[in-house]
């Protein structure tokens, strides 16, 4: 068995850049998840791999959970298909697992096409210091890797949320269990530059799962101030012509039924020291 197999979620719809993808881990096993109907037929092919086609739109979490439960590997790599991973990212993060057995997850860096890394890509609150690595709180679960124990261990990814924070309620979650996190800024993943409203429902989703997770995940008093910072800060931040769908999706977060999990308090202490208290 390999040590690591690739988890890539794609709708098929963008095959250059998948093409790319594929082939900046080729040296590794790939699962190919296309997940909704697939518009060309060329992406239907992996490279050391397998392909999965879901017919429908599963949502971000739940494709990826099918990718990793049909593959039997220890270390599960995701990347979205419009990411290329640098030469050699696999074995370094086949070598920080196997050197920290209480190692959970790996949180990659992403740069666009300047080499920058966005402020809301660093996993520490205010985006500080992108090139310092280190224990975190948070991972980007379309450039990360993660140890198949603590995956199960902690439940995988919340498909519910379909889009967006999927990875913040799963790092919460792994945390909680005891595993950590690692920040490592010399394994990088290029990502070209995007907002969030470039999907039609990026905003309403933002709004809907930041609420979805907090009642979920959080004890009732951390829930209720990170709620209350998101639909504040989620209104400063998104533009003018979004405020209504972000508003929206907020409210619609308190709609859903949610069967509470909440972490304990001395795992939002451990959020808080590593820079990411779950309040923000």
């Amino acid at each position: 068995m390999e040590p690591m197999v690739w988890v890539v979620l794609t709708r098929g719809d963008r095959p250059t850049a998948l093409a790319a993808s594929l082939s900046s881990v080729s040296q590794h096993e790939v699962m190919l998840v296309v997940n909704g109907p697939l518009p060309d037929r060329s992406v239907s092919s992996a490279p050391r791999g397998r392909v999965i086609e879901t017919g429908r739109n599963l949502g971000i979490p739940a494709g990826r959970n099918l990718g990793l439960k049909e593959t039997q590997a220890p270390i599960v790599g995701f990347l979205d298909d419009d990411a290329v991973a640098s030469e050699g990212i696999g074995d370094g993060i086949v070598a920080a697992l196997d050197a920290a057995p209480g190692l959970g997850a790996v949180a990659l860096r992403l740069v666009d096409e300047d080499g920058h890394t966005a402020r809301r890509h660093v996993p520490r609150l205010g985006g500080r210091r992108p090139d310092e690595g280190g224990s975190v709180a948070l991972f980007l679960g379309g450039a990360c890797a993660i140890r198949r124990e603590a995956y199960e261990d902690a439940g995988g990814y919340w498909g519910e949320l379909f889009y967006g924070h999927e990875e913040v309620e799963l790092a919460w979650r792994l945390i909680d269990r005891g595993w950590t996190i690692e920040y490592r800024p010399d394994l990088t993943v290029f990502h070209p530059r995007t907002e969030i409203g470039r999907h039609a429902e990026g905003w309403r989703m933002t709004g809907r799962n930041r609420v979805m997770i907090a009642r979920r995940t959080l004890p009732w008093p951390v829930a209720v101030v990170h709620v209350t910072s998101w639909l504040l800060i989620g209104l400063v931040r998104a533009p003018s012509e979004h405020r209504r769908s972000y508003l929206s999706g907020w409210r619609d977060g308190w709609r859903h039924d949610v069967d509470r999990s909440p972490i304990r308090w001395r795992t939002v202490w451990r959020l808080t020291r590593l820079g990411r208290p779950p309040v923000l």
